[in-house]
């Protein structure tokens, strides 16, 4: 397995080699190209180490058995190949991408045999959400859920959620709230949603229609550890306006706090009078304490308390 030092913040594992990010080529009939046929997974990089790396590993397989990939990653052990990147690339913070697709195949519907995958990864710096930030909160734009209906699988066929994230930047909203055409809370376009309401904090069940994020089953796992009553029921969007607190939870974001959803022909519905509420801040504070441990760093500053 080839490979080259640099002090690069973009790092590209591909196929069996690492190279700088810009130096990465994949064919032109290669199926997730053309074809959308592949899946995906984001890691966190906390410090210079991967969060939760075996979490998504472990889905990353189990996507790639739910689209028939079987055996893509024989040869790519990428549980030592994205701490290689990391360590590469000299980034503290930021995510690693891995992408594996079907591979360069005849441009056909029926899945080619024998086809070699295209594997790939690659490590970049980025920011998060700082103290101040969570405690300003951010604000949803609900559209209709147009997308196909295995949400659960991490696919990259991502143009539903390219067209939603531009009405909701059109909105003057941070992120998406997918709405069923019944008018059930789904999940954002890049995280997972929950509300607080009577008392019982509500969110989407782990079925077909949403991504399982690795985020909302530790958030699950927190809320239940602190008492917090969990029903993993979908609520209608009539109902947030009842809502104690909204929430979205994602690799990128934590526990982000929802301060506003808006809604093409609605009033905008202000949350908690605009702030975030204090079951929301119970967990930020538990899920950032939990990260630092998990990798052996000291705990941050509370936010709850300030």
């Amino acid at each position: 397995m080839p490979m080259t030092e640099r002090g690069d913040s973009s790092m590209l594992y591909l196929n069996g080699a690492f190279m700088a990010l810009d130096q990465g080529r994949v064919g032109v009939e290669d199926r997730g190209f053309q074809l959308g046929d592949g899946v995906y997974e984001v890691v966190k990089v906390v410090d210079g180490r991967l969060l939760w790396m075996e979490d998504h590993l472990d889905r990353l397989a189990w996507s790639l058995g739910e689209i028939r990939l079987y055996g893509a990653l024989e040869g790519h052990p990428l549980h030592q190949i994205l701490p290689r990147l990391v360590e590469m690339s000299g980034v503290v913070s930021g995510t690693a991408y891995v992408q594996v697709t079907r591979g360069v195949a005849p441009r056909e519907f029926a899945l080619p045999n024998d086809t070699p995958p295209t594997v790939l990864a690659y490590v970049r710096r980025d920011g998060f959400p700082g103290h101040r930030e969570i405690l300003d909160g951010i604000a949803l734009h609900a559209v209709e859920d147009i997308r196909w209906a295995r949400c659960d699988i991490k696919s990259t066929n991502l143009l539903a959620a390219v067209l939603a994230k531009h009405a909701a930047r059109d909105a003057g909203a941070g992120e998406v709230l997918y709405v069923s055409p019944e008018g059930l809370v789904r999940e954002g376009g890049s995280s997972n949603a929950f509300v607080f309401l009577d008392g019982v904090l509500r969110t989407h069940p782990a079925n077909n229609r949403i991504l399982n994020g690795i985020t909302r089953q530790h958030v699950l796992e927190l809320a239940r550890g602190l008492d917090v009553r969990v029903d993993e029921t979908a609520v209608s969007f009539d109902d947030l306006a009842h809502a104690e607190e909204i929430f979205i939870a994602s690799t990128t974001r934590d526990v982000m706090p929802v301060v506003k959803v808006s809604a093409s022909g609605r009033d905008d519905l202000i949350v908690n009078g605009g702030r975030p509420g204090p079951v929301t801040l119970s967990l930020a504070d538990a899920m950032r304490a939990g990260i630092p441990a998990a990798i052996g760093a000291p705990p941050p500053v509370t936010l709850s308390r300030n």
